[in-house]
C-alpha cells in the first residue's frame, strides 16, 4: 500500500431500491469500497412514504398503524444494528491495513454474520457443494476425463466417509482441520481392491481436492476455511519417488510401429505411436482431425489448441506422425481409454518390450516393490512422456519442447521427463563427441595449411560459444539482468525505513540511466553473440526471438527511453537474432506500445 488512506472516513447509507413505488421497497446498504460502490441488501423492507432519508431510519408515529409502527421498529432496529456492524468493520480494517484489498469480502462477513450462521446451520456440505458444482459452467464436462465428474467423485468419497464414521448430519460449521485429518486417516485405511489400500501420494491428492472444493462455500459466507484452519493441512509425503512409470526409446517405439496388425489393434497401436511422435494427451488426439497444417521450407507443422487449457500448440510433423496422419487422411480413429490399453499393452508384448521394472508403492506405513514386465506398465500417458524423453536425448531443449506440448510450468514438464542417469550421461558424452570430431575435422583441414595458431583460436572461440545461453545472451547484449531487476522492484509496494513505507523509485530510475547508457555503448562481445545465434535451431531462435519481445516490452513498462529501445532493437537485427521480418513487427509493436505510455 503506497500513499494514504482513510478508510475511516468511509460512510454507509441507507437507500430505498424504488423510493417512488407504493408498495413495500427493499433497502439498501450503499457505500464505495476500493472507488466502486457497493449495495449490500439489509433484509427489511418499508412503504417509500415511511422512510426518513435525512435520519435514515422509518417513521414510528401515532399516525401510523400498530403494525405499520411495528414493521418499521423492526427497520430501524436492523439498521442499527448494521450501521454498529459497519463500525465494527472499518475499526477492524484500520486495525489490520494489510487487509484492505480484501475489504468487500470481509464487509459481507459482517454485514451479514446473522444470516450466514443460520444458512450454516441449514445447509449439508455435500449436497451443496454438490449443487453449486453442477451449476458451474465453467467446469468442463466432456472429454476422456471430465472434471465434473471427477469432483463428484471426490464428493462421493468424502460422503463414504462421513457416513461410516456417523457424521452424515454435519454442517459446514463443523468442517474444520480436525475433521479433515480424519478423513485422511479413513482413506489410508480403505480398501481399494485385492487387499490394497490407497497410496500415499493419492491420500494427499485426494484431500488437497476436497479442500479446494469445499473453498467454494467461503464466498458465500458458508465457511471461513482459515479459521476452520483448513490452510494448515500439509499434504503426507510419498516415498515412492518418481521412477515408477516408464518412457518408451525411440527403438521400442519403431518395433511396435513395424507390427502387422488389424482392425481395431492396428488403430490403437498407430494413435499410440502418433502420440509418441506428437507429445500430445490421449483426450487431445483427436483434435488432430480438425489442426491446421503448415508447410515450411524444413517440413510441415500442425497447429491445434489443446483442451485442458485451451492452449495453441503447433507441433512438428516427424516422418512417421506424418505416415500415420495420411494413412487415415488426416482423419485419425477414435478409441476409447480402456480399449486403447489393452491393445497397446499387446502390441507392447509383441513387439517384446518385456524388460523388467521395478515399481515401488507407499501404502501407509507400508513399502512395496513389484517386478512387471514393461509393456505392462504402458499407458495413455506413455506416449506422452515417450516424445518428452527422446526429444530430450536428442538434445533439444526443455523450454522449446514446453512450446509443443502445451506445458505451462517447468514443474509439471520435469514429471514426464523420464531419462535415466544413464541416458543423461550417454548423451552428454554424445554431445561432446560430436563437438570433438568437428573440431579435429576442421583442424586437420588448418593443418594441412600449416595455420597452428588458427586452431588454438578456433577451440577457444569455440568454448566461449558452448558457455552462451539464452539468459547469457540476452544480458551481455541486451542487460537484461537490469533490466528483470527494474521490473521486480516496480512491481513491489515498497520497503520500510525509519518506520515509514518507501517507494523503490530511486533505485529503479538509477537502473534506468545505467540501462540507457548500456544501449549506447558498443559490447566487445557481440561477434560471438552473432556466432551462437547462427549456431541455433530454427525453434532455439524462436524461443529466444519470444524472450527478447518480451524483454522489450518490460523496457517500455519501466520508462526506458524510446532511442535506448530502439538501439537494442537494431542490435537484435545486428547479430541476427530478428530477421527483417521480425524486426518490422517488434518496431511496430513497440512504437505502439510507447506511444500508450506517452498519453499516459
Amino acid at each position: 500500500m503506497i500513499g494514504q488512506i482513510f478508510f475511516n472516513e468511509v460512510r454507509a447509507s441507507f437507500n430505498l431500491r424504488k423510493p417512488k413505488s407504493d408498495r413495500p421497497t427493499n433497502i439498501y446498504l450503499v457505500c464505495r469500497i476500493n472507488k466502486k460502490q457497493v449495495k449490500l441488501s439489509t433484509g427489511v423492507r418499508v412503504y417509500p412514504d415511511q422512510w426518513n432519508t435525512k435520519k435514515q431510519e422509518a417513521y414510528v408515529s401515532p399516525r401510523l398503524t400498530e403494525l405499520d409502527n411495528i414493521n418499521n421498529a423492526i427497520v430501524n432496529d436492523e439498521i442499527n444494528k448494521l450501521k454498529a456492524d459497519f463500525i465494527d468493520f472499518k475499526r477492524y480494517i484500520c486495525d489490520n491495513p494489510n487487509e484492505i484489498d480484501n475489504s468487500l469480502f470481509l464487509l459481507k462477513k459482517y454485514i451479514y454474520k446473522d444470516r450466514m450462521m443460520k444458512q450454516q446451520e441449514l445447509q449439508k456440505p455435500v449436497q451443496w457443494l454438490r449443487r453449486a458444482i453442477s451449476q458451474d459452467k465453467t467446469i468442463k464436462s466432456d472429454g476422456q476425463r471430465n472434471t465434473l465428474a471427477i469432483y463428484w467423485g471426490h464428493l462421493k468419497v468424502f460422503e463414504e466417509f462421513l457416513k461410516a464414521t456417523d457424521r452424515e448430519d454435519i454442517t459446514f460449521a463443523d468442517i474444520n482441520l480436525a475433521l479433515i485429518k480424519d478423513y485422511k486417516t479413513y482413506l489410508f485405511n480403505r480398501q481399494i481392491g485385492k487387499g490394497k489400500t490407497t497410496k500415499t501420494s493419492t491420500v494427499g491428492n485426494k484431500v488437497t481436492a476436497l479442500i479446494s472444493i469445499i473453498k467454494r462455500a467461503e464466498p458465500y459466507g458458508l465457511i471461513d476455511t482459515s479459521a476452520a484452519k483448513l490452510n494448515l493441512y500439509k499434504k503426507p509425503k510419498s516415498r515412492e519417488g518418481d521412477d515408477n512409470e516408464i518412457y518408451l526409446s525411440e527403438e521400442e517405439v519403431n518395433k511396435m510401429y513395424a507390427l502387422e496388425l488389424k482392425g481395431l489393434e492396428e488403430k490403437a497401436r498407430d494413435v499410440f505411436v502418433l502420440q509418441c511422435w506428437t507429445g500430445q494427451r490421449f483426450s487431445d488426439m483427436q483434435l488432430l482431425n480438425n489442426g491446421t497444417i503448415k508447410d515450411f521450407d524444413n517440413g510441415k507443422i500442425l497447429e491445434i489448441v489443446q483442451k485442458k487449457r485451451t492452449h495453441k500448440v503447433s507441433i512438428p510433423l516427424f516422418p512417421v506422425a506424418l505416415e500415420i496422419l495420411e494413412k487415415y487422411n488426416f482423419q485419425i480413429p477414435k478409441v476409447r481409454e480402456n480399449t486403447m490399453l489393452k491393445y497397446i499393452k499387446e502390441a507392447g508384448k509383441k513387439a517384446g518390450i518385456i524388460g523388467k521394472h521395478i515399481v515401488t508403492e507407499d501404502r501407509g506405513s507400508k513399502i512395496t516393490n513389484t517386478t512387471y514386465c514393461r509393456y505392462e506398465l504402458i499407458g495413455t500417458h506413455t506416449g506422452r512422456r515417450s516424445f518428452i524423453s527422446n526429444m530430450l536425448k536428442r538434445g533439444y531443449d526443455s523450454h522449446i519442447l514446453m512450446r509443443i506440448t502445451g506445458h505451462t510450468t517447468e514443474m509439471a514438464f520435469k514429471k514426464y521427463a523420464k531419462i535415466s542417469s544413464e541416458d543423461a550421461a550417454n548423451l552428454m558424452l554424445e554431445t561432446e563427441a560430436t563437438k570433438v570430431k568437428q573440431l579435429d575435422k576442421v583442424a586437420t583441414t588448418i593443418s594441412q595449411e600449416g595455420n597452428k595458431e588458427a586452431i588454438n583460436i578456433l577451440k577457444q572461440h569455440q568454448n566461449i560459444i558452448d558457455g552462451i545461453t539464452f539468459d547469457t545472451l540476452l544480458d551481455t547484449q541486451f542487460f537484461a539482468s537490469r533490466i528483470n531487476k527494474a521490473v521486480e522492484l516496480q512491481s513491489q509496494v515498497g520497503h520500510l525505513k525509519n518506520g515509514k513505507l518507501c517507494s523503490y523509485d530511486n533505485e529503479i530510475t538509477s537502473l534506468i540511466s545505467e540501462i540507457e547508457k548500456f544501449s549506447q555503448s558498443s559490447t566487445s562481445d557481440s561477434d560471438v553473440a552473432k556466432q551462437y545465434v547462427k549456431q541455433l535451431s530454427v525453434w532455439k531462435l524462436s524461443d529466444l526471438h519470444d524472450c527478447f519481445r518480451e524483454m522489450i516490452i518490460k523496457c517500455v513498462k519501466i520508462g526506458i527511453s524510446k532511442d535506448a529501445i530502439m538501439q537494442f532493437i537494431n542490435k537484435a537485427l545486428e547479430i541476427g537474432l530478428l530477421d527483417n521480418e521480425r524486426f518490422a513487427n517488434i518496431k511496430e509493436i513497440t512504437t505502439a506500445l510507447l506511444d500508450k505510455r506517452n498519453k499516459g
